[in-house]
This record gives structure tokens, C-alpha cells and sequence, in this order.
């Protein structure tokens, strides 16, 4: 593997990981956690499909463009 390649994925590996041990920023609304210390079942699932978007733009974006430049 490539330099520039095992770096990136130590920093988005590492980046996963201190935004799950970070409970809750999973909420990611500021009200939400201003209403109380603990994160509900329902506050998780709504984090999480606030992340979904972010999620796909960046999955379109890395798709097209490896398609647009091919190994060579």
C-alpha cells in the first residue's frame, strides 16, 4: 500500500472511532443533548439518519471519482 493511502485510512479509522466513543455527539443537535445528560434509543437513530446524507454525498463523490480516472 501507498503512504498517502495507509494515512487516510488511519485517520478516518481514527475519526470513526472518537465519533462513536463521543455519545453524544451521535444526537447532533444541540437541544436534543440540552434536554438530558443520556441519549435515548430514539435521539441515536435520529443522529444517525442525520449522518445518512453526509454518508451518501461522500460515497457518490469517491465513486464517480474513481470512475472518471481509472487505474492505469
Amino acid at each position: 500500500m501507498d503512504g498517502r493511502v495507509v494515512r487516510k485510512l488511519v485517520g478516518l479509522v481514527a475519526g470513526a472511532a472518537a465519533s462513536l466513543l463521543a455519545t453524544p455527539a451521535w444526537a447532533l443537535c444541540p437541544n436534543c443533548l440540552g434536554q438530558s445528560p443520556t441519549l435515548s434509543p430514539a435521539l441515536r437513530i435520529v443522529g444517525l439518519f442525520l449522518l445518512v446524507p453526509p454518508a451518501i454525498f461522500f460515497a457518490v463523490a469517491i465513486a464517480i471519482q474513481r470512475l472518471s480516472h481509472p487505474p492505469r
